[in-house]
């Protein structure tokens, strides 16, 4: 039986990572990449993957908008923001949903999810890495060396709401 091209790599670089042992990752790779193919041709013959156990008419997750930027959350993860203004344990609802998915599909807003409210908790405060800036002035003898941190928000996300009792419909419908 001839052997499949990727097989016969992993055994030629198997072969040479024994004279170089740098070598040994590379063979690790290919042993990898054909067993992978091995299993994806397996599948393919007849053998069913199990679902992923998914409650359903759950949210999964969502794409918001906040502060002008675009975030993918999902409930009980937490978040870093720019500065929200709000105080630790303060709740925020953010109704600028763009997209949500669930276990059954994806409602996808125009420009909005009608309805749709994430709900989150401040946790805290915290600063960003800080950033230097430099400024000079050839021929002038003038240099300035700034920092800048910026000021966040961590949040946690508490759910994600949908509207009761509307029919969604699918994308594209």
């Amino acid at each position: 039986m001839p052997k499949s091209k990727a097989k016969a790599k992993a055994e030629a670089l198997e072969v040479e990572a024994k004279a170089n042992p740098k070598v040994k990752a590379k063979a690790k790779a290919a042993e990898a990449k054909a067993a992978k193919k091995k299993a994806a041709g397996a599948k393919a013959a007849g053998a069913k993957a199990e679902p992923k156990a998914t409650p359903k008419g759950e949210p999964r997750f969502a794409v918001i908008e906040a502060q002008g930027r675009q975030f993918r959350v999902a409930q009980d993860e937490e978040h870093v923001f720019p500065l929200l203004g709000k105080e630790p344990g303060d709740e925020i609802r953010i109704e600028r949903v763009l997209l949500v998915s669930d276990g059954d599909g994806v409602q996808v807003g125009r420009p909005l999810v009608e309805g749709a409210v994430v709900v989150m908790q401040v946790v805290g405060h915290e600063k960003g890495d800080k950033i230097k800036v430099g400024t000079y002035k050839r021929r002038k003898k003038y240099r300035r060396k700034i920092g800048y941190r910026d000021s966040l928000t961590r949040v946690k996300i508490m759910g994600i709401n949908l509207p009761k009792g509307e029919k969604r419909e699918k994308h594209g419908a």
